[in-house]
């Protein structure tokens, strides 16, 4: 089915899947004033042979034009020879202060941006956000050296043993507390073009099409929620802070967590 869908909806922003990155990101754009829909689709199902990818960038039954539009965001990236990081949820060291300058970006450099792709399209807490947005609202500089654009949505006590437990328990509340919508479908059909220019997705369920216009973006990630590959850190409770991870004007990012603690694999 291509063309232009009857509307059942219309919201700022659609999230295309209920797991870390889209309870994330829809808390993100509620706190921007947005009004948002989650999809929550079942859980990816595992590869079905050596070299296929599955994960949230990669669908079995979307059209050929929206397969179309991933491909040509991948760039010449080979999507399904990245390795899938089923049990990796990024935590980084980054510190408290915010590097100065409030919404301007770091400098603009190309190859970051296919080098971060990479990164991002693997991760189980990934996304691609249709539209580049400012709601990235603070540079900063992790102990690694790298510059990064974050939103920070709040902090979680956690203990080392259940990191992502917590982490998606945390998400959960805040979007309950938020009257985020979370509607049950079979999984994403498509996203709607017009002009060029992501306008809407349409999701399968088991009452037939549902076709969300969004005036904003789409946010296009997946299902669940990971493992965490749980890396040195201090002993006892551990405060971290869950944060939408981003480079200046890329449409990727994933989510992240971040604390003051050094980090050592």
């Amino acid at each position: 089915m291509t063309g232009h869908p009857c509307w059942d909806h219309e919201v700022d922003v659609v999230c295309t899947d209920a797991g870390i990155a889209g309870l994330a990101g829809a808390i993100s754009a509620v706190d921007e004033g947005a009004e948002v829909l989650v999809a929550c689709a079942p859980a990816a199902r595992a590869a079905v042979a050596e070299g296929s990818h599955p994960g949230w960038f990669t669908h079995d039954n979307v059209d050929s034009e929206t397969a179309a539009y991933l491909a040509e965001l991948a760039g010449d990236l080979d999507v399904a020879a990245l390795p899938q990081l089923d049990d990796d949820l990024p935590i980084r060291s980054a510190p408290q202060t915010i590097v100065p300058g409030g919404r301007r970006s770091p400098p603009f450099v190309g190859s970051q941006l296919r080098d971060w792709a990479a990164r991002c399209i693997p991760s189980p807490s990934g996304y691609l956000y249709t539209r580049v947005t400012d709601w990235t609202i603070a540079t900063m500089e992790s102990a690694d050296g790298e510059a990064i654009v974050v939103t920070e949505i709040g902090s979680l006590n956690t203990g080392p043993d259940d990191i992502v437990g917590s982490a998606l328990e945390w998400l959960n509340a805040e979007a309950h507390l938020r009257g985020v919508d979370i509607d049950p479908v079979l999984g994403l059909e498509r996203l709607v073009f017009e002009d060029g220019e992501v306008t809407g997705a349409v999701f399968t369920t088991g009452e037939g099409p549902l076709a969300i216009r969004s005036r904003h973006g789409v946010l296009v990630c997946r299902a669940g929620s990971p493992a965490c590959r749980v890396p040195r850190l201090p002993v006892g409770e551990l405060v971290l802070r869950v944060a939408l991870v981003g480079k200046a004007a890329s449409r990727f990012g994933r989510v992240e967590l971040l604390t003051q603690e050094p980090v050592a694999d």
